[in-house]
């Protein structure tokens, strides 16, 4: 049995509604390349966002935007009640996560997802 991976990416903010690529922590780029079928199993803040500050994350392949949208208000770690994200089916090739602030203070955000399988 595959035993799940964790990444954590940064989004780095200097505007309210401007979307910008998440950078992968571990590696500094701005992708995720999957060679084998997999999927996300679940995405969460890391850490919690100060109060008041939103964010949506978009999942893109390539340059083409998959319809998947994970928003901080429901990414808590810390919440009782949160509902795991996934899984999420994810082919072959890379992948990207597009981070909007749409409220609050500009700020960086990081998130953390975890996958099925190693990429």
């Amino acid at each position: 049995m595959p035993v799940p991976i964790v990444r954590r990416f940064t989004a780095t903010v200097s505007a309210l509604n401007s979307e910008v690529k998440a950078t992968d922590d571990e590696t500094a780029l701005t992708f995720i390349r999957i060679s084998k079928p997999n999927a996300i199993l679940d995405v969460v803040s890391s850490p919690t966002p100060t109060s008041g500050n939103i964010y949506k994350i978009k999942l893109v392949k390539g340059s083409i935007d998959t319809g998947r949208r994970f928003y901080s208000t429901a990414l808590d770690p810390t919440s009782a009640g949160r509902m795991a994200v996934g899984p999420v089916g994810l082919g072959p090739g890379d992948y990207m996560f597009l981070v909007t602030q749409t409220a609050g203070t500009a700020a960086n955000y990081s998130f953390e997802i975890k996958l099925a399988d190693t990429p």
